[in-house]
């Protein structure tokens, strides 16, 4: 290798008139530059797929609890977003348990008209009452004027009790209580 004389340097083996002309001439180079796509596709996947979790055209609203055997009807219309209380069945063909947004209320072997008797379920109004004062703190006017509630109830948890839960939530702000059910024929 020949020894040069040593002359500016733009940095460790690149001499500054190669930069000069670079600059000046173009450089030489093509028109056509090279695109990585992959990285474009991963992030389109990435995306989609995000879009796809917060959009969902079906709108699930709730949480289809295993304990819960639904009534069937023919005539449905589809829930809104609504606070949702579920009556489940136990084991054994026992009562199962109150829940109200898929935390434990209660036994629903402790709700009768003894315990109860103003039919005003005291464990369920005041997370009912919880409820309603946080909704009230939302900015949106649609979301604090709702008063509808879902009740999820198993086929056989007796009527007296749908009632009890009905009244419980009519006293406590929500009066307009949709119920779950399966669409189709009770076969």
């Amino acid at each position: 290798m020949a020894i040069h004389t040593p002359g500016p340097r733009a940095g460790h083996g690149i001499a500054l008139k190669s930069v000069r002309k670079h600059v000046t001439e173009g450089g030489g180079g093509g028109v056509f530059a090279t695109l990585n796509v992959v990285p474009m596709i991963d992030m389109m996947i990435i995306l989609v797929v995000f879009l796809i979790q917060q959009f969902n055209a079906s709108g699930e609203l709730m949480l289809m609890n295993p304990n819960v055997a639904m009534p069937k009807a023919h005539a449905s219309k589809e829930l809104e977003r609504a606070p949702m209380v579920a009556l489940t069945r136990g084991e054994d063909g026992k009562l199962g348990q109150m829940m109200f947004e898929n935390e434990l209320v209660m036994s629903l072997a402790d709700v009768n008209e003894v315990k109860f008797p103003s039919w005003d379920i005291k464990p369920l109004a005041d997370r009912l009452k919880k409820h309603w004062k946080i909704q009230q703190r939302n900015s949106d006017k649609k979301i604090r004027k709702n008063r509808k509630i879902i009740i999820q109830s198993d086929r056989s948890v007796p009527f007296q009790v749908v009632k009890m839960v009905m009244a419980t939530c009519g006293r406590n702000e929500f009066r307009e209580p949709n119920f779950a059910i399966m669409v189709g024929s009770d076969d």
